[in-house]
């Protein structure tokens, strides 16, 4: 089932526009299996994610220092609450009313783009027997902000300033939740079971290499699911 939690910022309309761009494999796995893979939160390329601020690690420092702690104390409390990132699986969406261009550069090697919406994210997940959440990622100066402490799905949803043009909604999984206790876990992720009608809405194709493979093309069509072309202009 899909869960809101307080912590966490969702799109203020639930028709809000939703992509995610992949590569012909994983919409092959996606189609077979009918479970949406989450990352492992430390194994994505940005080193900064689900970690502190500069200023917020000097400020959670300060605290424990405050409230007895020595300093030798205090750091390795700050590392222990920053591993507790590790506890999290997401998989990231693009929020947008239409195509990103941009996005379809940044990932000019995925074969297609899933569109959805944000109640057919939510609604996907009703026969799944654990729990996910959702939220909008905040964007931060990593050099300069303080970030609120207190609650790790804070820091979860948290991104360096830079990768703001990714405009992203993050759906998590927090695998210590006992719901979550039978879902399938991988090395570099956890599985999860969704309602693939409902997950997808339509799927769109690489402007940049317009075709799909016979077998994609055959699953898409067993499911009932819609293929179309890009609305994006590209001259080759």
């Amino acid at each position: 089932m899909y869960e809101t939690y307080q912590a966490l910022t969702v799109p203020t309309n639930s028709r809000q526009s939703l992509w995610r761009y992949f590569s012909f494999e994983r919409l092959r796995d996606l189609l077979i299996t009918g479970e949406l893979f989450f990352t492992h939160l430390p194994k994505f390329s940005d080193g900064r994610e689900g970690s502190l601020t500069a200023r917020t690690r000097q400020h959670l420092f300060s605290w424990f220092v405050n409230h007895g702690s020595g300093p030798d104390k205090a750091w390795r409390e700050v590392e222990e609450y920053e591993k507790l990132h590790t506890h999290f699986y997401v998989s990231c969406w693009h929020m947008n009313n239409g195509e990103s261009y941009l996005m379809w550069k940044a990932y000019a090697d995925s074969g297609c783009a899933v569109q959805t919406t944000f109640e057919r994210v939510q609604a996907s997940f009703d026969n799944f027997s654990g729990v996910i959440s959702g939220g909008v990622v905040e964007y931060v100066d990593f050099e300069r902000d303080i970030t609120p402490l207190g609650n790790t799905f804070n820091h979860v949803i948290t991104k360096d300033l830079p990768y703001s043009d990714e405009r992203e909604f993050r759906l998590v999984f927090w695998r210590p939740d006992p719901r979550n206790q039978d879902a399938a876990l991988e090395q570099n992720g956890a599985r999860v079971c969704v309602d693939l009608r409902m997950l997808i809405n339509r799927i769109y194709l690489n402007p940049f290499s317009p075709s799909v493979p016979p077998e994609i093309y055959k699953l898409l069509q067993e499911r009932g699911i819609e293929c179309s072309s890009s609305t994006i202009n590209h001259t080759p």
